[in-house]
């Protein structure tokens, strides 16, 4: 049984780094600058799958920046066109293992999100995917045990950009986890069919979530946001599926850190420190078939630092913390 490193990154904004065309940006520029913190950090955790989210928007771009930053040492499998910000899947040239990825078509019939009740009033609210329908590929090849379904997402994000407008940062707040709520129904549908009712079925699932176990106003009121709901329910506990950083200590289980954009809506705050929140929102999730399939002592993130760039400037290789983690697939 081989042991397979996964890392689930979201790489903020990738289409900045690599021109249209899969072009190599100018050595001196900000965007080398940033890709190459990003490959080193790729190459730090030293993954054999890498779940890419916020990739560039196609696969020619992918692959440049594969080939530029980390030596060309991962295939790519790009999800067809999700607008500007794009999903793949990474995997290890070296590792025996294919890939068998869903059309887009395909993941828009199996992920169905058309009319929803998200807030139990009686009345179904209409919503959809946009860009953001998830990858679903199955892996399969000598370097696994048995065929594994893998599903990369990049749900809708909780973000309120409206600086110092509360009751706007209210309303939308609220519709923010209402269509959350939506999509994990969605997902979680999904999961339904590919995990049987006595917990059987290789799947894991991976990405930014944009959630986490905290229970907030909006997600009491609503009774649920995503990731408890695709995680499963405890009156069908054979099928809940099991996070595999639920271990990690809570002072080190933190995947974002951002400045409040409420409490302090500039870019300087009057008592002289921004505030800064930290929330658990990318996340690897495991069907009970794989629960035990985690290397003790593996599921660890990432935290990176900010490093000096250019002058004055400080760079960052991604907004998000990475979690990664060892299994025995």
């Amino acid at each position: 049984m081989a042991k397979v490193v996964l890392l689930s990154l979201n790489g903020e904004d990738m289409i900045e780094l690599i021109p249209q065309g899969g072009g190599k940006p100018p050595k001196n520029s900000p965007a080398f600058a940033r890709g190459r913190l990003l490959g080193e950090l790729i190459a730090a955790v030293d993954a054999d799958i890498v779940g890419l989210v916020e990739a560039p928007p196609d696969a020619e771009r992918t692959e440049a920046f594969v080939d530029l930053h980390l030596d060309g040492a991962y295939r790519v499998c790009q999800a067809e066109k999700r607008g500007a910000l794009g999903l793949a899947f990474l995997v290890r040239r070296s590792r025996k293992i294919r890939l068998q990825p869903r059309t887009k078509a395909q993941s828009l019939a199996d992920f169905q999100l058309k009319d929803f009740d998200a807030d139990a009033d009686g009345i179904k609210e209409l919503y959809g995917w946009a860009h953001r329908v998830p990858l679903e590929a199955v892996f399969s090849g000598t370097d696994l045990t048995a065929p594994t379904t893998f599903i990369l997402i990049h749900s809708k994000s909780k973000g309120a950009f409206i600086p110092g407008d509360l009751f706007a940062y209210e309303r939308l707040s609220r519709a923010n986890r209402m269509k959350l709520k939506a999509q994990a129904a969605a997902v979680r549908r999904r999961l339904d069919r590919l995990v049987d009712a006595d917990g059987r079925g290789r799947v894991v699932v991976m990405g930014d979530m944009n959630d986490g176990p905290e229970f907030d106003v909006y997600s009491a009121v609503l009774g649920g946001a995503f990731l408890e709901p695709i995680m499963g329910s405890v009156w069908d506990p054979k099928r809940v599926f099991h996070n595999a950083h639920a271990g990690v200590p809570p002072k080190e289980r933190w995947t974002i850190d951002f400045k409040d954009r409420v409490v302090n809506p500039l870019r300087e705050s009057k008592y002289g420190t921004l505030t800064e929140l930290r929330s658990w929102i990318d996340h690897i999730l495991l069907s009970p078939e794989l629960r035990d399939s985690v290397v003790p002592g593996s599921a660890r993130i990432y935290h990176h630092r900010p490093k000096p760039g250019a002058g004055d400037s400080i760079l960052k290789s991604t907004d998000h913390h990475p979690p990664y983690v060892t299994l025995n697939l």
